[in-house]
């Protein structure tokens, strides 16, 4: 639909009139003459420069090239730079002078927010070449004017940073590329908050990276008013505001305290929206009243069940204006916030407060148990809305969605009703882990995936392929994008802060200035390919070759790999998507056959709790260690991805990450003894140590469920051995990781989600002694069992799996006529047999499948009508077999795992 122009401005899309009414920055001295060879620089800049955030992006150029060595002046005028200078103009994509450059080079400029463009040309209003660096909207022009500042700031380790040999289009795959930040803990998080100077670091960071939203959240310390010691900011209006008449006030809380907090808030969001990017505001909890917390700091006085409502409805409309710079809301709604669950009215009294603020204001809700009325109620605000669902648990898996849920969060058909309108009522447990019913087609609300802080928390991580799927897939079925649980969310949760040092350093010359440097090669990476999932290489290496020289590629080529370790494991294998049980990070180990070895820990799986027979994260396109024993010992087929596969792409994994880390061990040199290098060498080492030990431990729960099945003697001993295997990596593993950081390592009071890879070491001896005295005692030899297919399963338990080769013709569907039967056609003359497995694009529904029959050549299969007249996009894939014990699925996981392993089809039209 076309926008009205009011509509326009009120996005912030550029002036085009009064073209150079500010200024030209003119860069001279000797940089330029080495930069171009050509001589000085002018830097040019349009009306867009009034506005605030291109302003700040032009003084960044402006100081990356004086810390250079330039000289930067400005000028009013295009035709003003000297005859031997070199001209960056800065405008807006549509201004006049634009599309001169743009007619004059054929190019079609990008129409999307945020887009950008840098060209190159000759003007005749200018006695030298320009360089445009071109954006739709303010946001877009800062990304062009600090991708030349990234370039400046980079330039001893690049080519000419301000040189184009051909022009520079970009447009962002996503509406949303955002970063949550997190106040869980008063000892850990004071410092950052009081920061300011941080916050400009930090800040700048962000939108160097591409990030578009930075999310300020309060009140994730806890799950749920339960228990609570550290109450800073938990419920977080009155730590922020003194509302008049109210009586309400945060018990050992000063007012100086309170009015610096409130002054703080104001700087960020100020400092944010000042860069370009929206200012997001979490309120997790707005429980008051902290039940079995006699030790609770920060208790909240003057508040009742009969004034909470309207308290909370009129704090909010006062912290709207008092920070005029908050674009949007995150809310928790469902029991957790201590909103009890069919408390509508709370949920109508509380969004009036953003209905009537004034401006936009977006209502950002939390999927989790939401309620289709709580919905409705956002809706009627006329305000925007977005539904924010997990994207993998509360975890990071590999970047494509999820094809099921665990059985787990699955409900019986007979627990709900599909409306047909996308919203299922009743039970709604299947919102907790994933997207579940939120992508329906024509929907009236925006959708922005979260990933959690559960798998990944502090060791470093950096894959170019893991971020650019993760780029392409938060767009998912028209989603806006993906919000991060950045690193160290959740440090010092639930009152289990430590000093120190936020990355929990014990060799105190590895903390960085702050804490997020550790991470900038991760912001830049998930930022810049959440921005463009194909963008050049160049725009990381530059930094890598800035900060390790001759040994950048080595060290891209050590860290990416091993950054999939966590990713993956956590996918094929997850006792718990509560992100408060697991941390496969620092692995509590699970036994393999004896449960009174188990730790009490709760996780939220099917019993019995052993190793084995946990569930992948994905069960639709993974087996469990149990599932894969009893298939191997049955000599049944399927074309799940087995833990033996899994456990061959980790020993990969940590053969190339050592080869690499080898080799930028030779190529660093002095480099290797500074602290970013070292930071980075024992992650990755660290990685690696995890690598062998899931890989062992997995082949070992196969092998053990064989040996279960079939009494074989052999397959009880090859699996102990590879236990064994598995706590030597971790031994030397941990015994190195012990001089590097703390002895408690703490993201939670748990004992499971704090500690040091050190205290995991006697339950993993102890569960291989179980082992051992089990087979001692031995099984009864099953005579059922085919020892043929036993001595196969051994075998195959070892081996590095092949899948068949197949060559598959297909025209994937792209769209289909919701209400007609849909025809699913392909070719695969390898194939015996071929199934196709077919879903809705929700996580509430199970999966159906049905067989391809072969008819001239192709393989068919038919949707039926009733399916696809659901009111959801639909998924499929095939799986194919190609002997009696051989089957593999297409479209498959790539090497590098950041691939679809699925198609997806939408209602046409859409």
């Amino acid at each position: 639909m076309k926008k009205s122009k009011n509509e326009i401005s009120r996005r912030g899309f550029l002036k085009t009139s009064a073209l150079f009414s500010i200024g030209t920055i003119t860069v001279s001295t000797s940089l330029a003459s080495c930069l171009f060879k050509k001589g000085d620089i002018a830097i040019v800049a349009d009306d867009i420069a009034i506005n605030l955030p291109p302003s700040w992006a032009i003084g960044q150029l402006k100081s990356a090239l004086e810390k250079q060595g330039s000289a930067v002046r400005l000028l009013t005028k295009i035709s003003e730079p000297k005859a031997d200078e070199f001209c960056i103009v800065a405008s807006g994509m549509n201004s006049t002078f634009s599309m001169q450059i743009f007619n004059q080079y054929g190019i079609s400029a990008p129409t999307e927010p945020e887009a950008l463009c840098l060209v190159q040309a000759k003007i005749k209003e200018c006695p030298v070449p320009v360089l445009l660096a071109a954006g739709n909207d303010d946001l877009g022009l800062v990304y062009a004017l600090t991708e030349l500042a990234d370039r400046v700031n980079c330039l001893e380790t690049g080519p000419s940073a301000l040189q184009f040999d051909d022009p520079v289009i970009e447009r962002p795959a996503s509406r949303t590329r955002s970063v949550m930040r997190h106040f869980v803990s008063e000892l850990e998080d004071k410092p950052w908050f009081y920061d300011k100077d941080y916050w400009h670091a930090y800040l700048d960071m962000l939108v160097y990276s591409r990030i578009n939203r930075m999310s300020f959240s309060t009140g994730m310390a806890y799950n749920s008013a339960v228990r609570i010691t550290d109450g800073y900011l938990l419920f977080p209006y009155p730590f922020f505001l003194d509302l008049p008449g109210s009586g309400v006030r945060v018990k050992g809380l000063s007012d100086e305290e309170r009015a610096k907090n409130l002054e703080m808030l104001k700087f960020i969001g100020e400092e944010t929206t000042k860069r370009g990017l929206r200012f997001q505001f979490g309120i997790w909890t707005l429980a008051y009243n902290w039940k079995s917390s006699p030790n609770a700091t920060y208790t909240i006085e003057g508040l009742t069940d009969e004034t909470h409502s309207t308290y909370c409805r009129d704090a909010l409309a006062l912290l709207l204006r008092e920070v005029p710079t908050i674009s949007g809301v995150t809310f928790r709604v469902h029991s957790e916030s201590g909103i009890p669950k069919g408390s509508e009215s709370f949920w109508k009294t509380q969004f009036s407060a953003i209905a009537n603020c004034g401006r936009r204001c977006e209502i950002d809700m939390h999927a989790k148990n939401m309620e289709p009325e709580t919905l409705d109620e956002a809706l009627a605000t006329n305000q925007p809305v977005v539904i924010s669902p997990k994207y993998c648990g509360e975890h990071l898996g590999l970047p494509y969605h999820q094809a099921s849920i665990r059985e787990h969060e699955m409900v019986a058909p007979d627990k709900f009703t599909d409306t047909g309108e996308g919203v299922l009522i009743g039970d709604r447990r299947f919102t907790r882990y994933g997207y579940a019913d939120t992508l329906a087609e024509n929907r009236t609300w925006d959708v922005v995936f979260r990933i959690w802080p559960g798998t990944q928390r502090f060791l470093l991580n950096g894959d170019p392929a893991t971020f650019a799927g993760y780029g392409r897939n938060a767009a998912f079925c028209g989603a806006a994008g993906i919000e991060l649980c950045e690193p160290l969310a959740f440090k010092g949760r639930r009152g289990s802060g430590l000093s120190g040092g936020r990355c929990a350093y014990i060799d105190q010359s590895l903390n960085p200035k702050y804490d997020f440097d550790k991470y900038r090669y991760t912001y830049r990476l998930w930022g810049r390919l959440g921005y463009n999932p194909d963008a050049d290489p160049e725009i990381w290496r530059r930094s890598l070759r800035q900060e390790f020289g001759e040994a950048a590629l080595a060290v891209e080529k050590a860290l990416a790999p091993v950054s999939r370790v966590l990713t993956l494991f956590t996918l094929a294998h997850d006792p718990s998507a509560d992100c408060s049980r697991y941390w496969p990070e620092i692995y509590t180990n699970l036994p393999i056959a004896n449960l009174e070895n188990k730790l009490n820990i709760n996780y939220d799986m099917d019993p019995p709790q052993l190793f084995g027979n946990v569930s992948p994260l994905d069960p639709q396109l993974f087996m469990s260690g149990y599932e894969c024993g009893s298939t191997l010992v049955e000599g049944s087929v399927s074309g799940k991805y087995t833990p033996v596969e899994v456990a061959a792409w980790m020993e990969s994994i940590a053969q190339s990450a050592t080869k690499n880390l080898d080799e930028a061990r030779k190529k660093a040199g002095k480099t290797a003894t500074s602290a970013s290098f070292r930071r980075m060498e024992e992650d990755v080492l660290i990685q690696i140590g995890l690598a062998l030990f899931f890989a062992a431990k997995l082949r070992c729960s196969v092998l053990w469920r064989i040996y279960e099945l079939s009494g074989n003697q052999l397959a009880g001993e090859t699996a102990i051995s590879y236990y064994k295997i598995g706590i030597e990596a971790w031994r030397k593993m941990a015994e190195r990781a012990k001089l590097v950081y703390n002895s408690d390592i703490s993201y939670c009071d748990g004992r499971q989600i704090r500690g040091h890879w050190m205290d995991r070491i006697p339950q993993i001896e102890s569960d291989i002694a179980d082992l051992k005295t089990l087979l001692k005692n031995g099984i009864e030899l099953n005579s059922s069992v085919e020892s043929k297919l036993v001595k196969l399963a051994i075998e195959t338990a070892q081996s590095n799996p092949v899948r068949p080769e197949v060559t598959v013709k297909h025209i994937p569907v792209k769209s289909f006529n919701a209400g007609k039967a849909l025809t699913i056609s392909m070719l695969c003359k390898e194939a015996i047999g071929v199934k196709l497995f077919y879903r809705s694009v929700n996580q509430a529904l199970r999966w159906q499948s049905v067989g391809l029959e072969l008819r001239e050549n192709n393989y068919l299969a038919e949707i039926p009508g009733e399916y696809t007249s659901k009111r959801f996009p639909l998924q499929y894939y095939f799986e194919i077999q190609t002997g009696p014990n051989k089957a593999t699925f297409y479209p498959p996981l790539a090497e590098d795992l950041s691939n679809v392993p699925y198609f997806v089809a939408r209602h046409q039209g859409i």
